[in-house]
């Protein structure tokens, strides 16, 4: 199967499809994009540009919203932040100083802060908010019943539906 990404006039991914590999092969069996766009076009109408599932083509699969750019032959995600910038190798944003894990990015201060705690007794572990009482269950199955945390006892107590 082929992916083919329906483009508007500023290169905008509209929506992403899939095709059978017939309509996207010639006489001999070998799939060209221009048959798949022109297969597209034929049967929706629009710009249709091939994308990959497995990021073999145009740096990384289209998703709508994405905007291919020509110049890197590449389908580049929105841009998160206005301070992120885009690095042309990868097709993906970059912020302006490295990540730093379990933080969420500040545009306002233009750096990575803490994430609010989920729940007052909470501490920060780890890069990561951790519970004072560590989940009942170590490799919960689908036949074990979900817990919650329950601020008031500071506790796992069992889920109710």
């Amino acid at each position: 199967m082929a992916h083919f990404a329906e483009m508007d006039e500023t290169n905008t991914v509209l929506r992403v499809i899939v095709v059978a590999n017939d309509d996207t092969a010639d006489a001999d069996g070998t799939e060209i994009e221009t048959i798949g766009a022109q297969f597209c076009n034929d049967l929706l109408g629009g710009t249709w540009v091939q994308t990959s599932y497995n990021n073999n083509l145009r740096v990384q699969f289209a998703g709508i919203g994405y905007t291919y750019d020509e110049s890197l032959d590449a389908f580049i995600a929105p841009q998160p932040f206005p301070s992120w910038g885009l690095n042309s190798d990868t097709a993906d944003w970059e912020p302006p100083s490295p990540v730093i894990p379990g933080c969420e990015w500040d545009e306002d201060t233009l750096a990575w802060v803490q994430p609010d705690s989920p729940f007052p007794s909470w501490e920060w572990v780890d890069n990561r908010w951790q519970p004072p009482v560590p989940y009942p269950i170590d490799d919960p199955g689908p036949d074990d019943p979900p817990y919650e945390w329950d601020e008031d006892t500071t506790s796992w107590v069992e889920a109710t539906a």
